[in-house]
């Protein structure tokens, strides 16, 4: 009986050999690129190319799996940047909304003199030798506007004025009044009247307008004041004005 074997060299060699029922052994050894011509040679070719094969293949396998793992992180690593997009976008578009809010809350000014209109109201009435009309200004523009404070008032005769300026009454706390088209704030006054004053001291002058100063304006509006008496002299104090208040009354 004859067995076939194929061994490897520690020197890379191929050995090639049979045995036979014997004992005996018919070695021969061989480069990989030698070949003999023999009985078993076409067996024995066979057998180193599918050893060989098998070897290339495991090769190949390893180096596949390590390429793959390494592939891996690259993939995940460009998530964090897609997530930070957003939330930065959305951050930045929040000061231009607040900018815009404030800037259309200052554009509501002053009431100009040119916006205005005035009369005089019965007000409070009178009595204990005074009464209390209220001057009335109303906002006769076509945009929103405020007003704050304290109207200058005097009485006139002609280009004349007459005696001292109406002086401030400060019961109320002013407020800014904001308004919007025809819509009125009130100042209530007060007018002494000239009869309860010595006519020497204080020289009695009938009036024909009242001029009247909006806060802070420099010009004046000017109503009908027939009827109202005033004095001359200007240290005789008959009139009295306090700060703005919202409505007619």
């Amino acid at each position: 009986m004859v067995e076939e074997f194929v061994r490897f060299t520690e020197e890379g060699h191929i050995m090639i050999g049979s045995q036979h029922g014997n004992g005996s052994n018919g070695l021969s050894s061989r480069t990989g690129s030698s070949r003999r011509s023999g009985a078993h040679s076409p067996a024995r070719a066979w057998a180193v190319i599918a050893l060989s094969a098998a070897v290339m293949a495991g090769s190949l396998c390893a180096c596949g799996s390590t390429s793959g793992t390494n592939a891996s992180p690259s993939a995940s690593s460009s998530s964090p940047a897609a997530s930070q997009s957003p939330s930065s976008t959305a951050s930045a578009s929040s000061p231009s909304a607040s900018a815009s809010a404030s800037s259309s809350a200052a554009a509501t000014g002053a009431c100009t003199t040119k916006e205005l209109t005035a009369k005089l109201t019965q007000g409070a009435g009178g009595g204990a030798g005074s009464s209390y009309p209220y001057l009335v200004l109303t906002n006769s523009g076509s945009q929103t506007c405020t007003v704050r404070g304290y109207p200058g008032v005097s009485l006139r005769h002609g280009d004349t004025q007459i005696g001292a300026a109406a002086k401030r009454d400060s019961t109320v706390t002013a407020s800014t009044i904001t308004l919007k088209p025809g819509q009125s704030a009130h100042s209530a006054l007060r007018i002494v009247n000239a009869e309860n004053f010595d006519a020497a001291d204080c020289t009695p002058t009938a009036a024909d307008t009242m001029l009247i100063y909006p806060p802070d304006q420099t010009d004046a509006l000017s109503i009908d004041a027939t009827g109202l008496t005033g004095c001359a002299d200007k240290n005789t104090q008959i009139l009295y004005v306090q700060v703005f208040q919202p409505g007619e009354e």
